[in-house]
């Protein structure tokens, strides 16, 4: 009896410490409550080994990811715009959804993928200092850097974005979103 009651002891201990650390790197959900939509890029990220994709695939490569994502967006009703000077989206904290790719052909083939919201941000010590912050921010990434799996890693991390975004601006999203995204302009 009393060594089930140390197992037991020892299994919640366990559960308690890795849902706290999980907690910690757990993306928060919070700060996407009241955002109007964001502004999109999606990009290599700058350690990137470009050779990894031959140079005439690279703008191919990315237009396939940005369109995989904003196909999700719109889906979702989620407000989007390529560009920094589009009504509400820019006005509000500068809410930039950047979708990265990190690959490196000279390791493994391998990559690794990062969406992240980036909002400008004040200091709660001084209000006067804005700053850019993460807000928000979820990473993949795998041994085999095809194009494919890229899409697929990806495609799941902006999935999860949705999910998170809808969770706290399910009413905005569902009544106003489709049609702001029809209208946003590079």
């Amino acid at each position: 009896m009393k060594t089930m009651r140390k197992i037991l002891c020892a299994v919640t201990l366990v559960f308690m410490t890795s849902s706290a650390a999980w907690a910690q790197f757990a993306p928060s959900k919070e700060t996407l409550r009241g955002l109007t939509g964001v502004r999109l890029i999606v990009m290599f990220n700058a350690p990137t080994r470009a050779e990894a994709f031959d140079e005439v695939q690279r703008p191919g490569v990315l237009k396939l990811l940005e369109a995989d994502t904003k196909t999700k967006l719109e889906k979702a009703g989620i407000p989007f715009s390529q560009s920094q000077y589009v009504d509400k989206i820019s006005e509000a904290g500068n809410p930039r959804l950047i979708v990265l790719v990190t690959l490196d052909q000279l390791k493994v083939k391998g990559f690794e993928t990062e969406v992240k919201l980036i909002q400008s941000v004040h200091l709660s010590r001084d209000p006067s200092i804005e700053t850019d912050a993460v807000t928000w921010s979820l990473g993949g990434g795998g041994n085999n850097g095809e194009i494919e799996i890229v899409r697929r890693t990806i495609g799941s991390l902006v999935d999860r974005f949705i999910e998170d975004y809808l969770s706290k601006n399910s009413k905005q999203s569902a009544s106003s979103g489709k049609e702001k995204s029809k209208n946003a302009r590079r």
